[in-house]
């Protein structure tokens, strides 16, 4: 099966002003605003809206995206994105070698079949020293400990791409059906070393739950105690460097 037929049901809009932004959003925004950048890449882009964010942040002058999505690519044009279709699971980036000074990819990588191929290429398009800052959920977070400990699938984890199946009830429908590798924020972290980036910081993220359901403001108070702890945590965000391979 091809991810290309989901390709656009699963277009990422994004916040285009504060008001709207996730805890996620507001940190990566809080990591860039301390870097400089001439050219940033956001990877899996989708609408472009907080592509642009992250750009006005870093104060980057040359912003450009990629997504596997036709649509997401028009809707990146539009918000001034020097945008392009690419499948990253399988593609090289159309860009040349040591290119951008900080590479995004935000909850990009657990839809992967071939994350190895996707890092060689983060890799290879970002300047010596270039930053890169990705996010994902985390298969050790406090969340999926307890599903399984009753038996319950993980919040994050679906078995169906149209159902949501085996979730406990206040998490039914939240997993998102088009995530194909989950990462404990241990694994994650060996990952890109063993592809030479160098791990800068992590940071721990809430999850995405809405505020008219009494228990869900429960859990959100208990969700946001465990980003403390990053290992625990709904979502990992890490920001690493590309260490230079001496021969």
């Amino acid at each position: 099966m091809s991810k290309k037929k989901y390709a656009d049901r699963f277009v990422g809009i994004t916040p285009e002003d504060f008001s709207k932004l996730e805890d996620r959003h507001l940190k990566v925004l809080e990591i860039l605003s301390k870097l400089k950048a001439e050219r940033l890449l956001d990877i899996g882009c989708g609408d472009g809206n907080f592509t642009m964010l992250m750009a006005k942040s870093c104060g980057a002058k040359e912003v450009y995206g990629v997504d596997i999505s036709e649509i997401g690519v028009e809707m990146a044009r539009k918000n001034g994105i020097k945008a392009f279709k690419v499948d990253v699971d399988e593609e090289r980036l159309p860009f040349d070698d040591s290119y951008f000074d900080i590479v995004t990819a935000l909850e990009v990588i657990e839809h992967l079949f071939d994350p190895d191929h996707f890092l060689e290429e983060v890799y290879r398009v970002l300047k010596p020293n270039g930053v890169f800052v990705l996010s994902t959920p985390n298969l050790a977070a406090i969340h999926n400990r307890i599903a399984l400990l009753f038996g319950y699938q993980p919040p994050a984890i679906p078995v169906s791409l149209n159902k949501s199946v085996g979730h406990f009830a206040v998490s039914a429908g939240g997993a998102a059906p088009d995530h194909i590798r989950f990462f404990t924020l241990r694994s994650l972290k060996k990952l890109l070393e063993l592809h030479n980036f160098k791990i800068v910081e992590v940071k721990g993220s809430c999850a995405q739950l809405p505020n008219n359901i009494k228990l869900f403001k429960l859990f959100k108070i208990i969700d946001r105690i465990f980003t403390i702890f990053s290992s625990l945590s709904y979502r990992v965000i890490i920001v690493c460097q590309k260490k230079e391979i001496l021969f």
